[in-house]
């Protein structure tokens, strides 16, 4: 985990994100909210492939961290991930930055 202007960001470095990996990064992401972050960014800028279990680790990370009125983030995705987004209509329920420092100055209310 690491910090974009004071917003922690979680780097996934995994190229394909599929049901082996999904695990791991489920624990790893479900202990980071555990703790109520206000804000989370997920970089997906290594990712180039995602299945419907990396989506629904995804939803599942976003509906906890809404119960708490936490917020997340996604950002780094590639045009396949974006067009698997768009079909699925996941788009409209992610908000998504071209990177992670644009997310970070949206959060803190910056302009571009």
């Amino acid at each position: 985990m690491k910090e974009i202007e004071g917003i922690p960001c979680a780097l996934i470095t995994a190229a394909q994100l599929h049901m082996y990996f999904i695990p791991d990064l489920k624990e790893k992401l479900l202990a980071t909210v555990a703790t109520e972050l206000d804000h989370l960014i997920i970089d997906l800028t290594q990712v180039e492939y995602l299945d419907s279990s990396a989506m629904g680790v995804l939803f599942q990370v976003q509906k906890k961290m809404q119960a708490y009125g936490g917020a997340l983030y996604l950002v780094g995705i590639n045009a396949t991930i974006e067009m698997v987004f768009k079909l699925t209509k996941s788009d409209q329920h992610f908000t998504v930055y071209a990177d992670a420092p644009a997310a970070a100055r949206a959060i803190q209310g910056k302009a571009e």
